[in-house]
């Protein structure tokens, strides 16, 4: 689902009289209570444009948790369960592999959010590097150069791109409560 949730619940406040960056949101969730409650960011409440924060209070209080409240609390339930679902998507990717992924890479606009880059490290326990931001642009570039003969290979085309943005690099930090906390997590998914 990615970051959708957060930007939903961003217009809500907006129409409700609330101006607040994503830096406001960020803030207020660091200064709420951690693991409080959770959602699933792909049930299907989720998936459609409308009242996010009281969409997420009401399938908390239908999955037997505490609704969060306010802005802080709302948009750190919605971080943590990214991540918490971020954790859950790569173990089962890695069952289906075969094989464990050490690190997580994470592209796009959404890497400007530094607290959901660290909570992906926090809840997965995995590095995490993050950028390009504009990685459609710099794929569909490199694609064009591709086949405008101006680049050769896929190889050479990723070389270009890393060595033209510097990644910023996430280490996990307190694993132990987010291994606990993701038990809980799991109950929200039925798993």
């Amino acid at each position: 689902m990615g970051l959708w949730i957060i930007q939903e619940s961003r217009r809500q406040w907006k129409r409700e009289g609330l101006q607040l960056s994503f830096d406001d949101m960020e803030t207020a969730a660091w200064n709420a209570p951690a693991f409080k409650s959770f959602i699933d960011p792909d049930a299907q409440e989720f998936a459609t444009p409308g009242n996010m924060p009281r969409r997420i209070a009401e399938f908390c209080k239908k999955t037997g948790q505490s609704a969060p409240e306010g802005v802080g609390e709302i948009t750190r339930c919605i971080a943590q369960s990214l991540a918490m679902k971020y954790r859950y998507s790569i173990e089962c990717l890695e069952e289906i592999l075969g094989r464990k992924i050490d690190t997580v890479h994470l592209v796009g606009g959404g890497i400007k959010d530094k607290m959901m880059c660290q909570f992906t490290a926090n809840a997965t326990g995995r590095h995490v590097v993050a950028g390009p931001v504009e990685a459609t642009s710099m794929g569909n570039i490199a694609s064009q150069l591709i086949a405008l003969g101006e680049i050769k290979t896929l190889d050479e085309a990723r070389q270009i791109v890393k060595a033209s943005f510097e990644p910023a690099y996430y280490e996990p930090q307190d694993f132990a409560s987010w291994d606990a906390a993701y038990e809980n997590f799991l109950k929200i998914l039925g798993k």
